[in-house]
């Protein structure tokens, strides 16, 4: 409903700054789905996206047209990158970003910030938007430092906190994982690192909703449980019909991956936002059905499943 009435409102076209990132080309296909036109932009030419980048941004492709609402996607999501480089990163996550925010508000335009999870300590399962934050890497302060600069300046702004994002196909370490096992080979998952996956389509329809909604302040989306990666290994071998016995759990060491990048707990309340946009609260265990279920037919392999 608040799809089909922004199409009949609008002044202008949408705009997904980062519109060939996960999300942003998630949103970007949402849109086009629901029949609400967006313009991309890019740091990587293209012929179909406006040229723009943050880390040395040139603000006037973006200010030749109104836009009605702005997705802000672009970013360095690398959290070693931000640990490593934080004056860079900071200068392209914080400074860059509020600029743009800024200077996309006094055009009229209504914004959509996608933050973190990564602003809490994941010391307490599932907090609510209200709940106090506390990031422990720099990534996640540099997330909050932009919802604490639209907060300030009292930025028109839905800020959009997700878990961690699933791709619609097969990549990363799930992909690693089923083509190992494919192959016969055990791999090594780890038993204390949670994970409480949400789909790029529910990130993006919840993207869109609160932007064509205008809807401002923070909301949170992810699934409603949580599991170890050692956990979802599992179920991915038990859903492929893959040997379980080659899924060996291991706890990480802080030399493997340090403790900031790690959280007890990976949960978010999601409540606020099903209630408001109706929004589906899924198990990580269907999540990440959802997933395999994009995977090839796997063939099976000698072993103890």
């Amino acid at each position: 409903m608040a799809e089909r009435d922004f199409q009949e409102r609008a002044n202008g076209p949408g705009l997904v700054v980062g519109g060939d990132s996960l999300v942003g080309s998630g949103i970007q296909l949402h849109c086009r789905e629901a029949g609400i036109p967006v313009e991309i932009s890019s740091r990587r030419p293209a012929t179909k996206s406006l040229l723009f980048d943050l880390r040395d941004p040139d603000f006037a492709p973006l200010e030749r047209t109104r836009h009605e609402f702005a997705f802000i996607c672009a970013a360095v999501t690398d959290m070693r990158a931000c640990q490593d480089e934080p004056v860079l990163t900071r200068r392209v996550n914080v400074d860059n970003t509020i600029e743009l925010m800024r200077r996309l508000a006094d055009r009229g335009t209504h914004l959509l910030f996608l933050s973190s999870s990564q602003v809490f300590d994941g010391e307490t399962a599932a907090p609510t938007e209200d709940a106090p934050t506390c990031p422990k890497n720099e990534y996640g302060a540099q997330k909050l430092a932009v919802e604490e600069a639209i907060a300030r300046h009292e930025l028109p702004a839905a800020i959009l906190r997700p878990t961690k994002i699933l791709a619609s196909h097969p990549v990363g370490v799930f992909k690693a994982w089923f083509d190992a096992l494919g192959k016969g080979q055990a791999i090594q998952a780890a038993t204390n690192l949670p994970i409480s996956p949400v789909t790029v389509e529910d990130v993006a329809r919840a993207a869109v909703l609160l932007a064509a909604g205008r809807h401002r302040g923070v909301w949170h989306l992810g699934a409603s449980d949580e599991m170890t990666y050692f956990e979802a290994a599992r179920l991915m071998a038990e859903r492929q019909q893959l040997p379980q016995a080659l899924v060996k759990g291991e706890a990480l060491t802080e030399a493997q991956v340090p403790s900031i990048y790690r959280h007890r707990h990976a949960t978010l309340s999601s409540r606020k936002i099903a209630r408001a946009l109706d929004m589906p609260l899924r198990s990580a265990r269907d999540v990440l059905a959802m997933l395999f279920a994009h995977f090839p037919p796997a063939v099976a392999v000698s072993g103890n499943a």
